[in-house]
């Protein structure tokens, strides 16, 4: 019997919130297209796509995550960890999907593919090595 489903964490919940205000002041109105039936936990709009998701990792650590793809291609995230969020933007990778904190002296990376990632850290310094902090994570059902 699985646990619960559990609500995200409150900032999580605002950082969406906001995220789609954001973009609703941003998006001018345009041809009404043809839509697609709505997918369950994704929220759309003329200009973004966002969804909420619940990783497991090894060792039963849990990470919260926001992403936000605007149309023009640029991607964010918001990851919840330790009690803290941090504001991610999606950066270049050769496989998955690869997000950088936005405020360097965090340091965190998330990196994922399909429904797995990883977390890491990487110092901002040129001789650091990237280290993971939570391995084997998979995201969680609602």
């Amino acid at each position: 019997m699985s646990a619960p489903a559990r609500p995200f964490h409150p900032v999580m919940a605002a950082l969406l919130g906001g995220f789609i205000l954001l973009l609703a002041g941003c998006t001018a109105p345009g041809p009404q297209a043809t839509e697609a039936p709505p997918r369950p936990g994704v929220i759309s709009g003329p200009d973004f796509e966002s969804h909420a998701r619940r990783y497991r990792c090894a060792g039963g650590a849990e990470l919260e995550l926001v992403y936000l793809n605007l149309r023009s291609g640029l991607s964010f995230a918001a990851l919840h960890h330790q009690g803290r969020t941090h504001l991610m933007q999606n950066r270049p990778s050769a496989s998955g999907a690869r997000y950088v904190a936005l405020d360097e002296e965090a340091g965190l990376r998330w990196h994922s593919k399909g429904d797995e990632g990883f977390l890491a850290f990487l110092a901002a310094d040129h001789t650091a090595r990237e280290q993971v902090l939570l391995a084997d994570c998979s995201a969680v059902t609602p």
